[in-house]
């Protein structure tokens, strides 16, 4: 076990796809002091060796257990379908993982990793990048003493490799829009609603299909949570924003398109006080998939408590499992 934020964390990147090129591989490279990306396992051997050749990796494998053996972790940002099995094998080897969100895809192989992780005593950290964003955090910290609405709205302009889709192929509503996109605004809530001490009561209603995806949930406090992801092609833009309509005014949080980097992310509250209305705004510049790194090191060297553990990540497979059965 590593015991010291000196070491330097051995790292095996399993998959070279969109988000292991454009954001992950940027940002270990700028981590240096902290990580040694020494393998890449992917089985386009072509990709592979490209992408290894750019970043300086030494080693190139076809399959992920090629790697296990030379690392201290593994980041795992293969295709959605393919999360479980590689976790499972990684913590059988001993290793650390940070699984690209969703943890898995069905809810009995998030129960075995959680299981496994508590036998390997190992860290298993979800990538829900967003909740390290400064002004997530920011939130997090002026939270009311009562919520009203919860409303989350992602609409995306077509761009679908990051959620998990090969590049041409079919979508998959489930792998794809379902646990590949929807899943980030359930984490976000997940963390709001930890927070407020407020649990989901039951799943009022939830629809599906290959161009939107949401939902409406019951909250125990009585409050209601409404989700929709929405793909509108050709539209040019991204937008994904968390609304919480609170007793004492308005909070929201805009994130920009998950795969543009150093792009500000706003929050923004409206509140009423004795004077009159007030506004207050605050833009987060760092950039979250950096900070969620950082994280992961500090978790395995020093002993952080990981703020997005298998746990929540097998909580959010099955409440999503649960709202699309």
């Amino acid at each position: 076990m590593i015991q010291s934020l000196a070491v330097i964390v051995r790292l095996g990147v399993i998959g070279a796809g969109l988000v292991a090129q454009v954001a992950h591989l940027p940002e270990l490279a700028a981590l240096d002091e902290r990580f040694e990306v020494v393998a890449l396992a992917d089985p386009d051997a072509a990709t592979a060796r490209r992408v290894a050749r750019r970043h300086g990796i030494a080693r190139v494998y076809g399959e992920p257990e090629g790697a296990f053996g030379e690392v201290d972790a593994v980041l795992v940002c293969s295709p959605n379908a393919t999360h479980a099995p590689i976790t499972l094998a990684a913590l059988d080897a001993g290793l650390h993982v940070l699984v690209e969100k969703p943890l898995c895809l069905d809810p009995d192989d998030a129960d075995r990793i959680v299981a496994a992780r508590d036998r390997a005593n190992r860290i298993v950290q979800v990538g829900y990048m967003k909740r390290f964003d400064p002004a997530y955090e920011a939130l997090l910290e002026d939270l009311p003493a009562g919520l009203v609405h919860v409303a989350t709205e992602t609409y995306d302009p077509g761009l679908r490799e990051p959620f998990g889709a090969p590049p041409g192929g079919p979508v998959d509503v489930r792998s794809d829009i379902v646990l590949g996109a929807l899943v980030h605004d359930v984490n976000l809530v997940r963390g709001v609603l930890d927070a407020c001490a407020v649990g989901v009561a039951r799943v009022a209603d939830a629809f599906a299909c290959a161009d939107a995806a949401g939902g409406t949930l019951e909250l125990d406090d009585g409050a209601r949570w409404t989700a929709v992801w929405l793909h509108i092609a050709g539209l040019g833009d991204f937008r994904e924003r968390l609304v919480l309509y609170t007793t004492d005014g308005v909070r929201s949080l805009e994130f920009p398109a998950p795969y543009l980097r150093q792009a500000p992310t706003v929050y923004a509250r409206s509140t009423g006080t004795a004077a009159g209305n007030e506004t207050r705004t605050f833009r987060s510049w760092r950039e979250a998939y950096r900070r969620q790194l950082e994280h992961f090191h500090a978790a395995i060297t020093a002993g952080a408590d990981c703020r997005t553990p298998a746990d929540q990540g097998a909580a959010d497979v099955r409440l999503l499992a649960e709202m699309f059965a």
